[in-house]
């Protein structure tokens, strides 16, 4: 008797241990195609697009709910599809590979997987381009991952005839940072909005003047744009993006930036300076960067990021910063390419002043640090913005509320044909409006239990304002972005 019931309690924690996160190497496969090894054969190096690997009898009864993989990657694109029982057996996760500093700088990503049960083999297979990542082990966890429920909070598409003035201001300043040439005007000459863009035109010009920060007029040979939300709107955490399109030549320094809503209390950089996306003279190269008091243009401390692209010029790429309390991420059309960690570069305020809120900036530099000397056979040069954008995480649910009323949910959003609104005991009908954001009315509909989907297909391309109206109560009002 005492033996069978050591043999229980035996069995009992030999299964408590393995209900645990179970680790693979990823040398350890048992079948494979296209596999090459480096370390010694401790880590699977050139893991490219159709290469693949399997891992047989895996025991999948412990609610395993993740896997974290331990991989680096010094380039992008590129996804790993996690399979079942063959190559192309069921599809539970895909992870995502983002950027490590180097191929040999080894860092854990996690992904969700599907939760299923019994004994399986799993298939690694790489897609989509060469290199898609280096991986050392991977892990099957209980944990569940935090996936963000991103919810647009404030945007502007330009959609208008001029720069919406409630969140921007203008520059009119001539004063000269980082030996930049230009002079900034709110002329036409130099900021447009048009056709749903934003242009910051920069022109070879002779310009003489004296702004609202200048002791004295000077002139510039050459002008340009920059607009700021500053003493307008602020922002602190969240998924801040602009979609660009930018110039090409010797001369351009286009920047998206921000600065901490303190600037003018504690000066900078001990305010902080968060540069999402700036272009100088290295053509292919778009460089991010934080600024603090710690770590400011001091070789060894600079903290910068950069990203390989060849055609900003001729098309469209959305440039962003994920920011939370704990850490910055920068990326460029979705791929990370860069992160600053609190943990690793200090929590004081000289080195990390971005627990407060910031405002955003676009400008056109002309010369300067970055610039480099200008060619005037290609000026006018223009940036041009399709649209600014800030999330917010709002992790309570996967539908959006509206306002105060914890009954109504609409999604998705941003929303490319239709949005779905859901209301816990809505009534037998209500009316919706739909505005621009410069006030007109662009849809106005009555909804009902048996209707309550709005198709938007018919929009322009853009921000609005959706209102629901319960006869005359008024319900709410959310924002959302038609794609």
């Amino acid at each position: 008797m005492q033996k069978f019931t050591l043999f229980l309690l035996l069995l009992a924690f030999s299964q408590l241990l393995y209900a645990n996160p179970m680790t693979i190497q990823a040398e350890d496969f048992d079948q494979m195609s296209g596999i090459e090894f480096e370390n010694s054969g401790t880590t699977i190096g050139y893991f490219d697009n159709g290469d693949w690997l399997s891992y047989t009898n895996i025991d999948f009864d412990h609610d395993f709910k993740s896997i974290a993989f331990r991989l680096a990657k010094a380039s992008f694109g590129g996804t790993v599809e996690v399979r079942i029982d063959g190559l192309n057996g069921q599809l539970i996760g895909t992870l995502e590979p983002t950027a490590t500093p180097s191929w040999f700088d080894y860092q854990d990503q996690s992904i969700a997987i599907e939760e299923i049960e019994g004994m399986h083999d799993i298939y690694l297979i790489a897609k989509g381009t060469q290199g898609v990542c280096n991986l050392d082990y991977f892990t099957l966890t209980q944990e569940t991952v935090y996936v963000p429920n991103w919810v647009l909070v404030w945007a502007d598409e330009f959609n208008g005839n001029d720069v919406d003035e409630t969140y921007w201001k203008k520059f009119f300043d001539g004063n000269p940072h980082n030996n930049e040439l230009q002079f900034y005007t709110p002329r036409e000459e130099n900021i447009v909005v048009s056709d749903g863009t934003l242009k910051l035109i920069a022109r070879k010009e002779t310009y003489t003047g004296q702004g609202p920060y200048m002791d004295e007029p000077v002139t510039r040979e050459y002008t340009s744009g920059k607009i700021e939300t500053q003493g307008k709107i602020v922002f602190q955490y969240g998924k801040i993006e602009a979609r660009m399109k930018l110039p090409r030549g010797k001369g351009t320094w286009p920047a998206f930036w921000m600065l901490g809503e303190n600037l003018f209390v504690e000066g900078w950089p001990r305010c902080g300076e968060i540069d999402i996306m700036e272009h100088g003279q290295d053509f292919d190269n778009l460089g991010a960067a934080i600024h603090t008091q710690a770590y400011n243009h001091t070789i060894g401390t600079q903290i910068t990021g950069t990203y390989q692209i060849n055609d900003y010029d001729t098309d469209f790429h959305t440039y962003g910063v994920v920011w939370n309390e704990n850490e910055l991420i920068f990326n460029v059309d979705g791929n990370t390419y860069f992160s600053v960690k609190k943990g690793d570069i200090g929590s004081t305020v000289e080195e990390w002043p971005f627990d407060q809120p910031f405002w955003i900036i676009l400008n056109h530099a002309v010369g300067g640090a970055w610039g480099g000397t200008p060619d005037d056979s290609l000026y006018p040069h223009t940036v041009e913005v399709d649209w600014v954008r800030v999330y917010e995480d709002q992790q309570l649910t996967n539908t959006t509320k509206l306002g105060d009323q914890d009954e109504i949910s609409i999604f998705p959003n941003p929303a490319r044909d239709k949005i779905q609104i859901e209301w816990e005991g809505s009534p037998s009908n209500y009316q919706v409006k739909v505005t621009a954001l410069d006030g007109a009315v662009m849809m106005d509909e009555r909804l009902s239990l048996d209707r309550s989907s709005l198709n938007v297909s018919a929009l322009p391309t853009g921000a609005y304002f959706l209102s629901i109206f319960d006869g005359n109560n008024f319900m709410g009002t959310y924002k959302f972005v038609k794609e």
